[in-house]
C-alpha cells in the first residue's frame, strides 16, 4: 500500500511536465532551417536540441523526440550546467527517459531560397519561443510573434492540450 501512495504522486508529477506535442505548421513557399529545442521548465536541465530541414507548405506533428523523422535522425542532450554534450540517434531509450522531463522551448529557424535550398532568404532570422515559461532558464530568448519581411511566425502553447504550435505563414 506504501509503495502505491509513493507511486501515484510520481506519476503525476512526472505527466504534469510532460514533453508534449509540438506542431510545425509551415504555410509559406520557403523551405525553413532550424535549430529546436526542449529543456525542463524549472531547472533548464537536461536540455535536448537538434538541427533540422523543413519543407515549405508542410505541417508535421512531433510527438516526441523519438518521432522527428525525417526531419532530423539524432538529438543532443546536456544533462546538467557543467555537462558535456551527449548525442543520440533516432530511436533512443534515452530520448524516451528526458522526454517527459522536458518542454519544447524554442525554436531559432531562418527561411531558405527556393532556387538554391542552401542559401537563405533575405528574411530576418526567426527566434520563436515564450520567455516567461522557462523564467528560471538563461540565456532564454524568442518571442511568441515575429513579423519578417517575407514570412510572420507564432509560437505558442495550449495547457489543455499539452501542445507547442509553431505557425509560419506569409
Amino acid at each position: 500500500m506504501k509503495k502505491i501512495l509513493i507511486l501515484i504522486p510520481l506519476l503525476i508529477f512526472s505527466l504534469s511536465f510532460s514533453q508534449g506535442t509540438l506542431y510545425i505548421n509551415n504555410y509559406s513557399d520557403y523551405g525553413l532551417q532550424m535549430r529546436i529545442s526542449a529543456a525542463s521548465p524549472t531547472n533548464c536541465f537536461p536540455l535536448v536540441y537538434t538541427s533540422m530541414s523543413f519543407p515549405a507548405n508542410t505541417q508535421s506533428k512531433i510527438s516526441d523526440f523519438n518521432n522527428a523523422t525525417p526531419y532530423t535522425n539524432s538529438w543532443s542532450i546536456i544533462f546538467n550546467y557543467n555537462g558535456n554534450i551527449v548525442g543520440q540517434p533516432i530511436p533512443s531509450p534515452v530520448l524516451n527517459t528526458v522526454s517527459p522531463l522536458t518542454q519544447w522551448q524554442e525554436c531559432q529557424f531562418m527561411t531558405m531560397d527556393n532556387n538554391n535550398p542552401n542559401q537563405p532568404t533575405d528574411d530576418i532570422r526567426f527566434e520563436m519561443g515564450d520567455p516567461t515559461a522557462f523564467a528560471n532558464c538563461t540565456p532564454t530568448s524568442g518571442s511568441t510573434f515575429v513579423d519578417g519581411n517575407l514570412t510572420d511566425a507564432f509560437w505558442f502553447y495550449v495547457p489543455s492540450q499539452n501542445a507547442t504550435y509553431l505557425v509560419v505563414q506569409p
